[in-house]
């Protein structure tokens, strides 16, 4: 059996500097063998800077997912050359990198695939998840038991769309992007973890870790203002799911909610 725990959307250099101390107890007081997070707003809320990817990576993060933000940093190129940073599997290839990896963790094969939704996106136009899923699972289907989604959703119903889409062919589906945690946490088809929102990791009394102040104000004005980051008391939310190595199944799939500061 192997744990696994899937984080949700990191938000801001402070929830960094946070996890760079505790994720070491963590790991430990949850008995974790391997860590996912989705990173789309970890550099200010908007995007991900190839120096904060490779802070995660090297504090115990072994696989970083994004989602509609993954262009927005002039550094974007190289970022996506780490090989454990994945964009979704249905956006251009132009600038490069991978929708999929399978990486090795003590000789156990874990596959983790990135894929957008198309819905509630106006900015950037994602080619058809369910086709592109489709394409990535007959791809590695000899190659890896374990296969990890996370599917960064516009709108709930996708997401659970997905779920049942993929439930029995996957290990584990998690919703991404609505940076609000779920309590529709399962197994189903007796095989698939699943779960609309992985929620976020920022700070606790914010807007999906950013200031209330200034969220409340765009809304109230109607006009745009730039967000701040939260940084006082951050949480951690994801789940924590149990997977047999030898079938890929997922046994357990588990909310994880902490305040760590």
């Amino acid at each position: 059996m192997i744990k696994i725990l899937f984080l949700g959307e990191i938000i801001g250099i402070p929830t960094i500097k946070i996890l760079e101390d505790k994720i070491g107890s963590i790991k430990q007081k949850y008995n974790i063998d391997f860590i996912i997070a989705n990173c789309d707003g970890t550099s200010d809320g908007y995007g991900l800077l190839k120096r904060s990817a490779s802070k995660l990576h090297g504090i115990g993060i072994n696989a970083i997912t994004s989602g509609d933000f993954i262009f927005n940093k002039k550094d974007v190129k190289e970022l996506l050359k780490l090989p454990y940073v994945l964009k979704p599997y249905n956006l251009p290839t132009a600038l490069g990198g991978k929708g999929y990896f399978i990486f090795n963790y003590n000789n156990i094969k874990i596959a983790v695939i990135n894929i957008l939704g198309r819905t509630n996106f106006n900015k950037i136009f994602a080619m058809d998840p369910f086709y592109s899923v489709d394409k990535v699972i007959e791809k590695i289907n000899y190659e890896a038991k374990i296969v990890i989604v996370d599917f960064h959703g516009g709108t709930t119903s996708e997401i659970q769309a997905m779920h049942w889409y993929l439930a029995g062919r996957a290990s584990l589906v998690a919703g991404s992007h609505l940076r609000v945690l779920t309590a529709d946490n399962r197994v189903v088809a007796g095989k698939t973890g699943i779960i609309t929102g992985l929620g976020y990791c920022g700070g606790y009394y914010s807007v999906g870790g950013l200031s209330v102040d200034v969220e409340i104000k765009k809304v109230k004005d109607g006009q745009f203002y730039y967000s701040k980051i939260e940084k006082q008391d951050i949480v951690i939310q994801g789940v924590i799911s149990d997977i047999d190595e030898n079938t890929g199944k997922a046994v357990s799939i588990n909310l994880i909610n902490e305040i760590i500061t």
